[in-house]
């Protein structure tokens, strides 16, 4: 990772007005300043894998896979983000000690840009009001639950990442046509 990264990253959150969401570099970035994190001055998201969460926490990938929910909880008090820790099914760890722990989705997900996905249904979210506290944990559901949707028209080795912006505009839609009947 460059220099211009790092210096974007750190501007980013040195500056930031509007929540920001860390995936991908923006992580491996972080990784090797963890004291940005707690200097940001908006909200912060961060979405690793365990691979990612090993290079932020300095654990084994295996160590923290026998404790997701406390690692996940630990890393979000100490640094005061909110911690998206994706695995087979994902924790959301706010800075508060509360914590999420999602069952939509499905190995589909692992598909290349997936994570990205994830990063546009959380930055949608906030962007249209919603409190981070909220638009983590139901990002995060809404996610796994556009998978889950595209599952049967897919397979889970056929799945790509465009494959899960079809299904959350499924599952949205789905919501709407329910909250319509509700209204009646």
């Amino acid at each position: 990772i460059g220099e211009a990264a790092k210096k974007l990253v750190k501007s980013i959150l040195k500056h930031a007005k509007a929540p920001v969401i860390l995936d991908a570099d923006g992580l491996n970035v972080v990784a090797s300043h963890l004291k940005w994190l707690k200097k940001a001055k908006a909200p912060v998201i961060v979405t690793p894998h365990l691979g990612e969460m090993a290079r932020l926490s300095g654990m084994g990938i295996a160590d923290i896979q026998k404790q997701l929910l406390q690692v996940a909880r630990n890393f979000a008090q100490e640094y005061h983000v909110i911690c998206v820790l994706k695995d087979a099914r994902t924790i959301t760890a706010l800075p508060d000690g509360r914590a999420y722990f999602n069952v939509s989705g499905n190995h589909g997900m692992a598909a290349a840009g997936a994570g990205d996905v994830l990063s546009g249904v959380l930055a949608g979210l906030a962007a249209q009001g919603m409190r981070l506290e909220e638009a983590a944990p139901v990002g995060v559901y809404l996610h796994g639950a556009a998978a889950d949707r595209q599952l049967q028209a897919t397979g889970a080795y056929g799945m790509m990442a465009h494959h899960l912006i079809d299904g959350v505009a499924q599952v949205l839609k789905e919501q709407e046509e329910i909250r319509k009947v509700e209204k009646k």
